[in-house]
């Protein structure tokens, strides 16, 4: 074998392995990032059931509690909360848009595709259940699992859902009784 031919294969071979290296890098670095991801769904889905708990001992006075059939209906949707998430319309969407892997770019055209599925998915989000034809009763428990949705959040951010309210009223459309509601369960969690 001649120098330049022993130089060429010497070349491709470097070459094709660091091509394997970044690809293998790639991959490890794509699996990390869908665990993070994982991860973060799972500690947010306990966060739900932990404030769900405090709710139960809270506003054990408060007919959603102590009716049978709200108290079992608001207990399945909560257990069943934000299973949309893992969802092929959902789980790589914002998987990429809040975990990126280095050198990839947030799609936020996808992500909001994935955020609307989500919401008509999840009716919690106060963007649906404050919808005109969301009947009476449906929207209550909406609320009470929006609530609820919140209270997670602020164990993960070290906030309240009272402050986080606060903070974004202008945004949130409420109606006015579903404030006057939500208020009522604040004084009794915080």
């Amino acid at each position: 074998m001649t120098s330049n031919k022993m130089l060429g294969a010497l070349l491709f071979n470097i070459v094709s392995n660091i091509c394997k290296s970044l690809i293998y890098n790639s991959m490890v670095e794509q699996i990390q990032k869908f665990r993070e991801y994982l991860d973060y769904i799972e500690e947010h889905y306990n966060n739900v059931q932990k404030a769900w708990k405090l709710l139960q001992e809270k506003c054990k006075n408060m007919n959603f509690i102590y009716d049978d059939a709200l108290f079992f209906e608001l207990d399945a949707q909560i257990k069943q909360h934000d299973l949309s998430k893992l969802s092929a319309e959902e789980f790589t969407q914002y998987r990429q848009f809040f975990f990126p892997a280095e050198k990839e770019e947030k799609d936020r055209a996808l992500f909001m595709e994935a955020w609307e599925h989500h919401k008509v998915n999840n009716d919690h989000h106060w963007q649906i259940w404050t919808m005109e034809g969301f009947g009476k009763s449906k929207q209550e428990l909406a609320l009470i699992h929006n609530i609820v949705d919140w209270v997670a959040m602020g164990f993960k951010f070290n906030d309240t859902a009272k402050k986080y309210y606060e903070k974004n009223k202008e945004e949130i459309q409420f109606p006015k009784w579903a404030i006057d509601y939500m208020y009522e369960i604040f004084e009794l969690i915080y």
